[in-house]
């Protein structure tokens, strides 16, 4: 049986907890990466850039290895809108992994609402990959 080649990871990211940290504004959230894929991923890094859902970037001292099938728990910290009934749309969870040797990106798309005790839920709308440097041009071609 011949199997297809897959043309990038694939993986699932969810929300699992959030715990209030120092302040009110900040927040440890866990969130669930599950593979989906055939191949081992490598998590080197992970960062939430909108500025109303922040987290800088983390990068791992260790990688976080994923095997096929699997999932890890990753916890974070997270500045947050802190008003009751706020919705922050296009916030990103954006991993930095390796995949199959390569490096690659996880886009993971939120929906924040902020419940009425002033707590972040998020909701994943869409995760997409690229190739890190997919749309660099290739040396000797302009």
């Amino acid at each position: 049986m011949v199997r297809e080649k897959e043309s990038g990871p694939r993986v699932v990211v969810n929300q699992l907890s959030r715990v209030r940290a120092t302040s009110l504004d900040q927040w440890l959230v866990v969130w669930q990466i599950k593979n989906l894929g055939r191949e081992t991923l490598k998590i080197l890094s992970a960062r939430l850039p909108h500025s109303r859902f922040r987290c800088d970037e983390k990068e791992f001292q260790a990688a976080v290895t994923l095997p096929p099938k699997e999932s890890v728990r990753l916890e974070l910290p997270v500045k947050c809108e802190k008003t009751p009934g706020a919705i922050v749309e296009n916030a990103f969870l954006i991993l930095r992994l390796l995949w199959s040797g390569e490096p690659w990106r996880v886009l993971a798309r939120l929906r924040v609402s902020v419940n009425k005790e002033g707590e972040p839920e998020t909701t994943t709308e869409l995760v997409t990959t690229q190739r890190v440097g997919f749309s660099e041009p290739i040396k000797g071609k302009s």
